[in-house]
């Protein structure tokens, strides 16, 4: 088999994607294998040969990109987060510092499946979200799977959050002004912590919810085969061939997240946390912004999302990005479509921490 033909764009979708997706992936992604068509022994002796970080954006210098060390408990060990701070041009040119020369923040988590990624993964997003906005961004290497199954991601993801809050005065955050976001995994992670901000009365309510084709209802990922014929979300069933992220990379990544036992898998994933669709409310949460891609298998559970938190009276927009799939948002040092991602996300966190 031609190193050409490794990945390519599966004829459903040809005729569909934009067509500056289509160059890219084809030069950059199809010759590639992807994490998933590998084991995770191999995958994770040599990250990168399997990356799906192509046409990344800018990188620009920011005024420090501190890591630190962050203990966590549940299992108990160590995590690690980098804290971006940006120059004072562009705190000044920003505009968002507030009177008593305190800056707003955003953590995010990065996406990966739960199993794959770390402080590379983000990084030309997290820098220019600094550098454009002048503010802190605070990004989250939480501890993988499945050396770290469910739920180790989601307690690192909440005692991130924590130590942010607990080190604002140090780090110069406005605990007032605080955000959190998260692509994919990291989307689902945000949707999980957003909740667990809102019942923790010690917590200043958080400014937004960034969610980037987020994955909020596990139960319907099958670990082996075709998916359930009465799944809610027709995504699952038109995109399970799409690029980026077919269903067959998404059993991939349930698979070493949950484990393979069938009625174990069940119990977790009709937990909120793991499902956070599921929630008892969806009430007083942050407002939320939503983006995701046309074709991707998660595109129906994220609009469902979004209605859900409206129908409860949290505030929630969403956009759809058409002709694009599950990854296009780290392509914005080529793709249109994601140079407009990254305006949108970035006014998005200007708008919610406008000084009031």
């Amino acid at each position: 088999m031609g190193a050409e033909t490794l990945n390519p764009i599966h004829p459903n979708f040809l005729d569909k994607l934009d067509p500056q997706f289509v160059r890219i992936y084809n030069r950059e992604q199809a010759p590639k294998l992807r994490a998933d068509q590998v084991s995770i022994e191999e995958y994770r002796k040599n990250p990168t040969k399997y990356s799906l970080k192509i046409a990344e954006g800018p990188k620009p210098e920011t005024g420090s990109a501190e890591v630190y060390n962050v203990d966590v408990d549940q299992p108990e060990g160590r995590i690690k987060v980098r804290v971006y701070t940006p120059t004072d041009e562009a705190v000044e040119k920003g505009g968002l510092k507030s009177s008593g020369g305190l800056l707003p923040a955003h953590v995010n988590y990065h996406g990966g499946g739960w199993v794959i990624g770390g402080l590379l993964s983000d990084e030309s997003w997290c820098r220019q979200a600094c550098q454009k906005l002048g503010m802190v961004i605070v990004d989250v290497d939480y501890r993988l799977a499945p050396e770290f199954p469910f739920p180790a991601q989601i307690w690192d993801a909440w005692a991130a959050l924590k130590w942010t809050f607990a080190h604002a005065e140090t780090l110069g955050i406005d605990r007032s002004r605080v955000s959190i976001g998260g692509l994919s995994a990291g989307g689902h992670l945000s949707a999980v912590v957003a909740i667990l901000a809102r019942d923790e009365p010690r917590m200043p309510p958080l400014k937004l919810q960034l969610l980037v084709v987020p994955a909020v209802d596990s139960r319907w990922t099958p670990l082996e085969g075709s998916v359930d014929p009465t799944v809610p979300y027709e995504t699952y069933k038109s995109c399970e061939f799409a690029p980026c992220l077919p269903l067959e990379r998404l059993k991939w990544f349930s698979r070493l997240w949950l484990g393979v036992d069938l009625e174990d898998r069940k119990k977790k994933t009709n937990r909120w946390i793991c499902s956070p669709i599921l929630a008892e409310s969806h009430a007083n949460l942050a407002p939320c912004s939503i983006h995701c891609a046309e074709f991707d298998v998660l595109r129906d559970e994220a609009i469902a999302y979004n209605d859900v938190l409206n129908k409860f009276g949290t505030p929630s927009r969403l956009k759809v990005y058409d002709g694009v799939c599950h990854s296009w948002g780290h392509w914005d040092g080529e793709l249109d479509k994601a140079k407009e991602y990254v305006r949108n996300t970035l006014a998005d966190l200007k708008q919610a921490h406008a000084v009031s």
